[in-house]
């Protein structure tokens, strides 16, 4: 008998052939070796990774991760003996549950054998198993012969069960030119964001349960209309853009939305609301007497003012001449600021004393930025020959109306008598002073003859303290009002001066007072100081702007928008930079992911594990590097609450140092309180520290014990 393993070692053939002689006769023969093969190898357990499984899944054991070799016995023979099975899951032969003790490693290599869980609370499980080839006992682990089962491990992920929650909703308003004309806004991660601890940005979805009406998204990488979803990755990317109506003078769109992830997990649906502005004439058609001095032209802005707004302003000359029949004033910017809806802008008619032909000219609104063109971006001015001291108007509805707010009529003032000394600053607004000589209340198609303007020029202001007398440099009648405006070098105070013969008594109230520096220059009459700026032309046709003036710290604030290149310049006090309505990046960036912005401050909401007051405040100084949020105000709190999704949750208020006086963990004076039912008596143990409850009412608890709640951490910027 010959072993196998001598066998495979020896060089000699499996037969050999001899010849038997006795020297007379000879005999050939044959000698046959038989081999006997005997298993002496023991199995070897080479990998036995585990399983990682989501809960109530089934995932298939493949020879990845479970596997049995043996040199000298066959895959068939490799057997799993199992000693115990899974406890919160089953295993799968063939698509069967496994009713048998066994399988073998071809079954596994033929991806047979499967597990799947149960479902339930459970994040372990396991079987054991010992491995045999049939033949021997014991097998290999590791390089020990092992007689004890082993564990297969599986690790059972819990379901995300959680929907991703909107971490700020914000309003977008910031209007952009595009390329093909039209105006739109982009829709960022700076105004809509969601977070999910669970889920990746571009599996965060968007869904679109009603979209815009007076506009529509569309994706900026593919140009395509976005009507079902979008996800936190596009919103991150800045790709989505809601692209205004041009046909439809709206100032604002809404669309509804509901954010999701993967899993199905769903929030309440919110609302996306856009908003913007419109500029405007508010009428198209304008007649001015050329004796009237100034023509003040209303520029309206609608909708959304809560924002910086500009537009451009320009001149075309139809039969009126610049410089012959009328000044304009030198910038070519108009400025709405924050919350402003109505701007002027000024005109000065030359009266020439000559009778000729009406002269028209043409003022068109462009260039708007961070706001849209209304219908009505052209207006047109007839300038009216006073034959006679009169004027003789085409239209009964224009500038001449005094029954409309928005229709005065300008009443021309004597030569002489704008001033170079007025007063500066003091905008005068008074009623008409009831006299024999005024003879009626103007109204629809009155003209200019209908009043009696004998005092009008008369009406003076007195300073105070030197006796000097100054005369108005326009007067504007609106309706039954009269306004008179004062320019002048410093703001002073004063009183109507009385000691004008003739002069019945009126009732004036100052409306607006402004001081300016001594030594500013006087300004000429028919600029208006609200929108009067440096003369800043444009710059020569090139790549880069070439500015009239050097910036500097009298020009810090202004700004010069350029036509050659469409963009808009703002003076920092140093140089001239490019503008833009958006927050500087750098601002946008002091906040941390996740973290929300709110009055300077950056704001974290914690519901992944709920603590005592205590846990709280530690793992907001250690792990975020800032302190349980402080209330400063009625307002501050009612946003906090809703920022919590109005469920408790810890504040920074605690006693705990001294009893009965509250402190905030940040280390701010307490400015605002909001308990339930007034402070807690001092002598009241361990109910130390704040908690916020229904409606955002504060009641006291103790630090270290009692249920754990949310908690709101707070960083200064």
């Amino acid at each position: 008998m010959v072993k196998q393993a001598s066998m495979l070692k020896a060089t000699l053939p499996l037969f050999a052939r001899f010849v038997v002689s006795n020297g007379l006769r000879t005999k050939n023969g044959v000698f046959e070796i038989m081999l006997e093969t005997i298993d002496q190898a023991l199995p070897v357990v080479t990998r036995n990774k585990g399983l990682r499984v989501m809960e109530s899944a089934m995932v298939l054991l493949s020879p990845d991760i479970l596997q049995l070799s043996d040199p000298d016995t066959p895959t068939e023979n490799l057997t799993f003996l199992l000693a115990q099975f899974p406890k919160y899951g089953q295993l799968y032969l063939r698509g069967m549950v496994l009713t048998q003790h066994n399988f073998t490693q071809q079954e596994v290599d033929n991806m047979n054998v499967a597990y799947k869980h149960l479902g339930g609370n459970s994040q372990i499980d396991q079987f054991t198993f010992v491995a045999t080839d049939r033949t021997n006992q014991g097998f290999v682990v590791d390089g020990r012969v092992l007689n004890e089962p082993v564990s297969f491990t599986i690790q059972v992920d819990q379901l995300d069960k959680k929907a991703p929650h909107i971490i700020h909703l914000k309003h977008p308003s910031q209007v952009e030119l595009l390329k093909n004309g039209c105006y739109g806004i982009y829709i960022t991660s700076r105004v809509l964001k969601a977070s999910d601890p669970d889920t990746e940005d571009n599996q965060i979805i968007f869904k679109i349960l009603r979209g815009p009406q007076y506009g529509h998204l569309e994706n900026t990488t593919t140009g395509e209309f976005i009507q079902e979803r979008f996800t936190q990755k596009d919103l991150n990317s800045k790709v989505i853009l809601y692209v205004i109506n041009p046909l439809l003078e709206m100032n604002s769109d809404n669309l509804e939305l509901q954010v999701t992830d993967p899993t199905g997990n769903t929030a309440v649906s919110q609302t996306l609301e856009l908003k913007w502005s419109h500029i405007q004439f508010p009428q198209t058609e304008y007649e001015v007497c050329e004796n009237a001095n100034t023509l003040l032209l209303k520029i309206c802005r609608s909708g959304h003012s809560m924002e910086s707004a500009f537009v451009g302003i320009k001149v075309n000359q139809v039969s009126a001449t610049i410089g012959k029949d009328f000044t304009v004033n030198p910038s070519k910017l108009i400025q709405f600021d924050p919350g402003m809806s109505t701007k002027m802008w000024n005109i000065a008619i030359t009266y020439d004393g000559l009778e000729e032909d009406d002269e028209v000219f043409e003022v068109i609104l462009n260039s708007p930025v961070n706001a849209v063109l209304g219908s009505k971006t052209k207006a047109r001015v007839k300038i009216l020959d006073s034959k006679g001291g009169q004027c003789r108007h085409s239209y009964s509805s224009g500038q001449t109306q005094g029954n409309s707010p928005e229709k005065g009529t300008w009443l021309p003032l004597s030569p002489g008598s704008s001033s170079s000394s007025i007063l500066d600053g003091i905008y005068l607004e008074g009623r008409h002073p009831s006299s024999s000589k005024e003879r009626t209340t103007p109204s629809k198609g009155d003209k200019l003859l209908d009043f009696d303007l004998t005092d009008i020029p008369r009406k003076r202001l007195r300073t105070i303290g030197n006796g000097k007398a100054v005369r108005p440099s326009s007067i504007y009648r609106n309706g039954t009002d009269i306004i008179f405006r004062y320019h002048g070098m410093v703001a002073l105070r004063a009183e109507e001066d009385r000691s004008t013969i003739n002069m019945e008594k009126a009732r004036v109230s100052v409306i607006k007072q402004r001081s300016q520096k001594k030594n500013r220059k006087i300004e000429p009459p028919q600029a208006d100081k609200m929108e009067q700026m440096p003369y800043l032309h444009s710059p020569n046709q090139g790549d880069s702007p070439s500015f009239p003036k050097n910036c500097t710290l009298a020009l810090k604030g202004l700004f010069n928008f350029e036509e050659s290149l469409q963009k808009l310049y703002h003076c920092n006090g140093t140089s001239w930079n490019p503008w833009s309505p958006k927050p500087k990046e750098g601002d946008e960036r002091t906040c941390p992911t996740g973290w929300s912005h709110q009055n300077n401050h950056c704001y974290s909401l914690i519901t992944e594990q709920k603590v005592t007051w205590n846990a709280a405040a530690r793992t907001c100084r250690e792990q975020h590097q800032g302190n349980l949020a402080s209330v400063f105000t009625k307002q501050h709190m009612q946003w906090l609450w809703d920022f919590s999704g109005r469920k408790s949750f810890w504040i920074g208020l605690s006693d705990q140092e001294n009893a009965g006086r509250w402190e905030w963990d940040g280390g701010e004076p307490v400015t605002f309180t909001n308990w339930r039912r007034g402070p807690p008596p001092h002598l009241r143990k361990r109910k130390n520290c704040v908690l916020v409850k229904k409606r955002g009412k504060w009641q006291a608890k103790d630090c270290r014990k009692g249920k754990a709640h949310n908690y709101v951490c707070a960083k200064k910027l």
